[in-house]
């Protein structure tokens, strides 16, 4: 951010008091540890600190001002405030502008499943091509979004940044921040299902980021590639947006469309895209391997952008590695995936198919946790859940959370015959693991992030490591 003291009160509809320790802000913040000189600190209510009670402190360590939503006499004798009614509110108005003042193009990526790894590797593409910027890991929501947007100079080629919601309201509120030259939803599945009812719920609240196309910042277009392999997105997507671009990894006609070829002799994941007609052979060591819908839309997405096929090749053949997302190490004989940022019905099937691949003949073990956020489809969801894990042939699924039992319900249905265990704590688990009976395999552990999973992983890396 390059704005001045001024420029900022204005965005916010602030009213200033004290004088600003520096005339230009270069940046934003909203923990006082990690304030830079010329930032502007924002105090965030939270559910157990309140960023009020660090603006001094935030001011002791460089920061311009402070956005409060009162006047903190305690923090006037050392620069200045900017009262504004909602700290909040004000973080997305300043975001709004500073998005409006950029010469980047911004793309907004959105999806059920995958959006982090895809506008990871978009980034790691675009990166080729121009300076990029991307948000912060996950920071994707009315706080991270903005501040994210905050981070940038302005000065760059790209910004690529993700969109998450959970509830009815919150792409309206993201979109009018972003404002994206370039709308990406990867697909839709049952995902937070408690607050938008139903997969034509989810539909309807990821195509509106759609609304708020813009070119360069002006109200004048702007760009959507929709998954047309998700019939309900992609129908949606064509009411609002008639000429949307589509990718599928069925339909081969699509303008953009992506195939597995067979692996080669070395065992490793080949895939052909097609671009608009163009077309790109990769390959990746199996372990290394993108799945193939995050690939194709990556390149779908950096087509549409105008950067040249070979930038798009070098980039996704290069390592993308995200903590908790199918993050893979070898600990003997175990082959450990890491997939615990989060789960749902969508990015389960997902990991467990690419798990039972990359297992091959060797044993599978599932170490899960709940699907949250799926109101009345809980029951029904976990029950399939294990109906999949029985045709995945796990060796034993060890799983922690209220859904245990519906989970097994659905195993024995499929007349599973392998081991399950249910979890109470990692102790617990580093007690059931030595029942496994096996040595060497695959291990999945995966599961909403209330759950807490990469502690049952974290516990099995001490475990195999004695």
């Amino acid at each position: 951010m390059r704005l001045t003291l001024e420029q900022a009160a204005k965005a916010m509809h602030a009213e200033v008091f004290g004088a600003a320790a520096a005339h230009e802000l270069t940046g934003a913040a909203m923990d006082s540890r990690l304030v830079r000189p010329g930032d502007l600190f924002f105090c965030l209510p939270g559910a157990r600190v309140d960023g009020h009670d660090f603006a001094a402190q935030a001011l002791r360590a460089g920061a311009a001002a402070v956005v409060a939503d009162r006047r903190l006499e305690a923090a006037l004798a050392l620069g200045a405030t900017l009262v504004v009614a909602d700290t909040v509110r004000a973080l997305a108005d300043l975001g709004r502008t500073w998005r409006k003042l950029t010469s980047a193009k911004v793309v907004g990526v959105t999806g059920s499943a995958g959006k982090t790894t895809v506008k990871e590797m978009l980034a790691q593409v675009c990166a080729l091509a121009g300076e990029t910027r991307k948000n912060y890991l996950n920071w994707n929501n009315q706080i991270g979004l903005p501040m994210s947007l905050l981070s940038c100079t302005g000065q760059e080629a790209f910004w690529i940044m993700e969109a998450g919601i959970s509830r009815p309201g919150d792409m309206e509120e993201l979109g009018s921040i972003l404002a994206p030259d370039m709308a990406v939803i990867t697909n839709i599945g049952p995902a937070h299902l408690e607050a938008l009812g139903s997969v034509a719920g989810v539909a309807r609240a990821k195509i509106a980021l759609l609304k708020y196309l813009t070119s360069s910042g002006t109200a004048a277009g702007g760009t959507a590639l929709v998954n047309q392999d998700c019939e309900e997105l992609w129908l949606a997507a064509k009411k609002t947006l008639p000429d949307v671009h589509g990718f599928s990894t069925r339909n081969a006609a699509a303008e953009f469309y992506g195939r597995r070829a067979p692996d080669d002799a070395s065992g490793s994941v080949r895939v052909e895209l097609v671009l608009s007609g163009r077309r790109l052979h990769l390959q990746w060591p199996k372990p290394e391997a993108p799945l193939l819908e995050n690939a194709l839309v990556t390149a779908a997405a950096a087509s549409l952008l105008g950067i040249d096929d070979r930038l798009i090749e070098q980039g996704l053949l290069k390592a993308c590695a995200l903590q908790g997302r199918f993050q893979i190490s070898r600990h003997g004989g175990w082959l450990f995936i890491d997939d615990t940022y989060n789960a749902n019905p969508l990015s389960m099937d997902a990991a467990l198919d690419r798990a039972r691949e990359l297992a091959g003949s060797a044993s599978l073990v599932c170490v899960l946790g709940d699907m949250l956020e799926l109101g009345g489809e809980s029951t029904r969801a976990h029950q399939e859940l294990g109906r999949k894990l029985a045709q995945a042939e796990c060796a034993a699924v060890l799983f922690h959370g209220r859904h245990s039992q519906d989970v097994l319900n659905g195993l024995s249905e499929a007349s599973w015959t392998g081991r399950f265990l249910a979890l109470d704590s990692p102790r617990a688990f580093c007690d059931a693991w030595k029942e496994i009976g096996t040595t060497q395999g695959v291990v999945l552990c995966k599961g909403s992030r209330a759950g807490a999973m990469e502690t049952f992983l974290n516990a099995l890396y001490a475990e195999t490591a004695t």
